[in-house]
């Protein structure tokens, strides 16, 4: 490339093969036009709903607890439940959009339509993703080919979401009522189960519980100690008195029956004391198995307690759930509302036709550049004293400038 070391050697080089550069830029700019021309040209319509935060989302089972449902989940949930294949097929079958091109398969017609459709709130600026606060306004937007499907797509989509938004509040109103009513149907059989279990064990534990016989106890092992003491004294007495006769020996008739009486009467003290010991015994028993058998009794009362607290909460839920169920019913629920419905845009969006030929013509003068770069590479020839001295290092004495003109014949 010594042939172009200056300014001035490239356009000359320029003006030798302005013919290759003006043809191969001409062709550029005309292959651009034609590629930019059949771009198709899209529209855009945008309906509008005015949203609040629906009563059926902070009211549910699945919501309790934390102040209801984010705006940003329940826009995915919007969004997720419209773009499913069938609903999208739907809309495909209904204004026949790929009836002029039957090769598109049917997943690939789904993913063309699901890209045309924007649900996004308007949020002057504000993000809702994670937000509690509803941002009051939407905007379904459908991008078609022509102004008229535009428009009566974006409008399908709204009415869409309107359905969508009423179905969905019956079905959780529904659904929090169900969940509230079979809570407090199974509270209620639990209940019922532990007031069983109570009762079998209070006839089991009958002998011990604390009853008005049983409150007796103490009475009766005050009185049972105080006859125990006078047994012993009896018993002593008697004792005593038997020992003294027997140690006279050689008794007589009238002390041998005395020590006959005394045997008897030792022998009947003996088997009441022996009685009354048994039931202080028994006595004592009884109360350490009413001591359990009370403290058994306290746990089913307090799991009663628990469960009767556990019913009123859940039949409080279950009165606003159907209240709630009411209102829905009468349209007196908070819903979504159309404030605007899409009309035919006048203008298509940008389709890219100025940047396709900004760019083609761009490229065609790279191209024409490069070849004609391309062509004094492979014929490198030496044509000014500038060049010469470049290439050889010698400076030329004389040059002899091109003389034009028609040769003669």
């Amino acid at each position: 490339m010594t042939s172009l070391g200056s300014i001035s050697d490239i356009l000359s080089m320029m003006w030798r093969r302005r013919w290759i550069l003006g043809t191969t830029i001409l062709a550029g700019a005309a292959i651009s036009y034609q590629v930019a021309i059949t771009q198709p040209h899209s529209y855009s319509a945008s309906a509008v709903l005015q949203i609040e935060t629906p009563r059926s989302l902070s009211e549910g089972p699945r919501s309790a607890g934390s102040g209801g449902i984010p705006a940003g989940y329940w826009l995915q949930l919007v969004q997720a439940r419209l773009m499913v294949r069938d609903n999208i097929q739907t809309l495909i079958d209904k204004f026949g959009l790929f009836e002029d091109s039957p090769e598109i398969t049917e997943a690939l017609q789904v993913e063309i339509v699901r890209r045309a459709f924007r649900i996004e709130p308007i949020t002057s600026g504000q993000f809702y993703g994670n937000s509690e606060q509803w941002p009051g306004v939407l905007r379904v937007t459908a991008t078609m080919g022509t102004p008229e499907l535009a428009a009566d797509m974006a409008n399908e989509m709204a009415e869409s979401v309107l359905e969508l938004n009423a179905s969905t509040q019956t079905e959780r109103t529904q659904e929090t009522l169900q969940f509230y009513s079979s809570e407090e149907s199974r509270i209620a059989n639990q209940i019922d189960a532990v007031e069983n279990e109570m009762a079998a064990f209070r006839n089991e534990h009958l002998d011990v519980l604390p009853t008005s016989m049983l409150d007796n106890r103490p009475d009766e092992m005050r009185t049972i100690d105080t006859e125990l003491n006078t047994i012993g004294g009896d018993l002593l007495e008697a004792r005593g008195k038997r020992e003294e006769l027997v140690s006279r020996g050689n008794l007589s008739t009238v002390e041998q029956r005395e020590v006959s009486r005394l045997d008897s009467q030792i022998d009947f003290l003996t088997t009441r004391q022996q009685q009354l010991q048994e039931r202080m015994s028994e006595i004592r028993a009884s109360g350490r198995r009413s001591v359990n058998a009370e403290a058994q009794m306290e746990a089913y009362q307090r799991r009663l307690v628990q469960l009767r607290e556990q019913q009123a909460e859940m039949s409080a839920r279950r009165a606003a759930a159907e209240t709630a169920q009411r209102l829905n019913a009468e349209q007196q629920s908070e819903q979504f509302i159309l404030l605007e419905r899409a009309v035919e845009p006048d203008y298509p969006l940008s389709s890219g036709r100025k940047k396709i030929m900004v760019f083609g013509l761009a490229g065609s003068i790279v191209l024409a550049l490069a070849i004609a770069i391309l062509l004094e590479i492979l014929r490198p020839v030496v044509r000014s004293a500038g060049q010469m001295e470049r290439s050889s290092g010698l400076r030329p004495v004389m040059t002899l400038p091109q003389i034009g003109g028609k040769r003669r014949g």
